[in-house]
């Protein structure tokens, strides 16, 4: 842990020298779901366009023909500030403070020895369309204030890799402005987004009492200090709020009204509501967790700080978009969306925001037609989702190994979708949307098997499960178990609509020899045991695999791949992260107490972690299985993931949504919620 991150009940804090700093800046990222931002410091000296940005759900932007990056926008947190006509100079520790009750960030900083600076800034959680910010600054009376504020128009991509251990040091610029209008204390600015052509508005609006507010040629404005006529040495207190409403071609389930009052304060007090419903909704049991946990104190904290990331990177109204492995907190996969959403994150969407989690759904339905174009493209039938998507439900993944064969996620997008429909008994959900992707995807299935000689067994050829380390193998647990629950599913939704929608039934073009084709697929896919031990397995050529000593292996907890090569990797007896023990946190009915300890006694000692989803399965695994000790262990690496930068990787990348949503799982276990319904 960062010796200068303070961790209190409500409050994330850190003091320190630097302007820059990665991590902070990944740590103190705020947004309300529909947009955000990394916690990067107003009026710090150097422009960094990578770095400083703003993100808006949804907004992709071409990169090269059909491949996208999620767009790192102009942002409206840039401000320049000259003190008697000279840069200011920094000379206290910069302070900030993350409220997770009330969802503000705070910074607090001193410029040359007396200019105090105070900078506030949250994201409406009641209007998902502004970003407000307030500065306040106290200066003597006879030094002169100047700051420039608006538009930083230079943030831009980098686009990194899908390959993990591969760099990216070219940028490009995905937003190009097509109009600027001032107005008397405003101005808007409008962006074409590269290839997409989606169209973003930024109207930025200046409320002070304490400037002269010029108008400048570009996205700017300029504020000069309505000096004291005494010009004396007291101290003079100015202020202004900045208000940017960003709106999107591409918007939904959005108010157009403008507010009655645009005022700091009034957001301020309906954001407040939000929040304090949120926390009755979604707060922890402190008292069970103080007599659990030695570090109980900071376990609330990051506890907290787990559940307010994930209500702060999900855009609960829109049906459109999902949640891309690091949010809206980088653009590190493009900003893709993966299977982490409908495995590791609805959950807690399930449990706390029904609107939200039926949205999440709802993107996948969505994308159907997306995913049948895409099977069709594969030469298979049905429906097939990809393993990276963005704002059109295409594949975006580039490794051809994970993209081709990590085909488990179709299974997954069924478990989620059941899910869904199991907790809330949404039936018109289920029948006018879910069955249809059911019996689509079982389609796809039937044509991606392949029978032996024998015609008794279906192999899942050429796939790759959760444990990437497998390489390319043959009858994956984890994916043939998700495929048989995901065909169960089909053949009940066939029979529901051929009783209670017909009209769906003939649409389809269902037949009873079809589903009999299901139902005799779902009997003939194999589980792969180990030949020797008889044991449930990974796959049928894991007990293949060459032993290693895993200490020499990993001697810490960064990724293995940062060492040795991933080629390597995949000729090792280890895994990845969870695939067995994953498959029974998920499913734990179809295995026996004893299946369940045996998959935990072979995989768990052979597990590398180099995942971040990795140890909060396991935590949630060894909840669930009544293994306390490593339980607490797990929990805890899971748990502090990001606070503590435990894989030394929260900087570079950004927040681990999943490992979040699979922590809040194993909490949700171990009784440390005060869930209200």
């Amino acid at each position: 842990m960062r010796k200068d991150l303070i961790l209190e009940p409500w409050h994330i804090k850190m003091r320190s020298n630097d302007w820059v700093d990665d991590y902070a800046e990944t740590i103190f990222f705020l947004g309300n779901g529909r947009i955000g931002c990394r916690g990067y410091i107003p009026f710090e000296p150097e422009n960094r366009p990578i770095q400083q940005g703003l993100f808006l759900a949804g907004t992709f932007g071409e990169i090269k023909p059909r491949i996208t990056d999620f767009v790192n926008l102009p942002t409206p947190v840039f401000d320049r500030i000259l003190i008697n006509n000279k840069p200011g100079r920094l000379t206290s520790e910069i302070v900030r403070d993350l409220d997770l009750e009330h969802s503000i960030l705070t910074f607090e900083f001193t410029l040359n020895d007396t200019i105090q600076i105070k900078a506030e800034r949250f994201f409406s959680s009641d209007d998902v369309r502004f970003m407000i910010q307030r500065f306040t600054i106290k200066a003597p009376s006879n030094v002169s204030i100047t700051i420039d504020t608006g538009i930083n128009e230079e943030s831009c991509n980098c686009p990194v890799p899908d390959d993990q251990v591969k760099e990216n040091t070219e940028t490009i610029n995905l937003s190009k402005r097509i109009s600027l209008t001032h107005h008397n204390d405003s101005l808007i600015a409008k962006y074409l987004i590269t290839g997409t052509h989606l169209k973003i508005t930024e109207q930025l609006t200046i409320h002070t009492n304490d400037f002269e507010i010029k108008h400048t040629n570009e996205a700017l404005m300029h504020l000069d200090a309505i000096m004291n006529p005494a010009a004396s040495n007291d101290i003079t207190t100015y202020s202004y709020e900045k208000f940017t409403q960003i709106n999107s071609s591409r918007d939904i389930n959005l108010s157009d009204s403008t507010p009655d009052v645009i005022s700091f304060q009034n957001f301020y007090n309906k954001h407040l509501d939000f929040w304090k419903e949120k926390w009755d909704i979604c707060d922890i049991d402190s008292n069970i967790i103080v007599k659990e946990f030695e570090n109980s104190a900071k376990t609330i904290t990051a506890l907290r700080y787990n559940i307010f990331q994930l209500i702060n990177n999900c855009s609960r109204l829109d049906p459109t978009v999902s949640i891309g492995a690091r949010g809206l907190t980088h653009t590190r996969y493009k900003g893709c969306y993966f299977w982490d959403t409908d495995i590791f994150m609805l959950p807690f969407y399930l449990a706390t925001d029904k609107e939200a989690a039926k949205n999440l759904c709802m993107y996948r339905i969505n994308n159907l037609d997306a995913a049948r174009d895409y099977a069709k493209k594969l030469n298979l039938s049905g429906a097939r989702f990809p393993w990276m998507t963005s704002f059109d439900g295409s594949e975006q993944c580039e490794t051809w190994d994970i993209g081709c064969s990590e085909i488990h996620i179709t299974a997954d997008v069924v478990y989620a979708i059941n899910n869904y429909i199991q907790k809330y008994n949404d039936q018109d959900f289920y029948i006018n949307h879910a069955t249809e992707l059911y019996i689509e995807t079982a389609r796809y299935w039937l044509s991606r098997y392949t029978y032996d000689s024998t015609g008794n067994t279906a192999n899942l050829l050429f796939c790759k499960g959760p444990d990437e380390y497998c390489g390319i193998t043959t009858n994956n647990l984890f994916t043939n178990v998700m495929v048989q629950h995901n065909l169960r599913l089909a053949i009940k939704a066939a029979s529901d609509l051929k009783q209670d929608n017909t009209k769906t039934y003939n649409r389809l073009g269902i037949s009873d020899s079809e589903i009999k084709a299901w139902s005799r697929l779902e009997k003939d896919i194999p589980w792969p045991r180990d030949p020797e031990s008889g044991h449930l397995t990974t796959d049928d050529t894991f007990h293949l695999l060459e032993k290693v000593d895993i200490s020499k292996l990993k001697p810490d907890d960064s990724a293995s791949y940062h060492t040795t090569c991933f080629d390597r990797l995949q000729r090792y007896k280890v895994v990845k992260q969870a695939d067995v023990i994953l498959l029974m946190t998920r499913l734990p009915e179809l295995f026996s107490k004893k299946e369940r300890l045996t998959a935990w006694n072979d995989f768990e000692p052979l597990c590398l972690h180099d995942s971040t989803l990795s140890f909060a399965s396991h935590a949630l695994f060894a909840v669930q299985n009544g293994i306390t000790d490593k339980a607490m262990y797990y929990f805890s690496k899971a748990l502090f993931l990001d606070i503590y930068d435990v894989m030394n990787n929260t900087g570079k990348e950004g927040l681990h949504m999943a490992g979040m949503g699979e922590i809040w799982n194993a909490a949700y276990f171990m009784g440390l919620l005060k869930l209200k319904p």
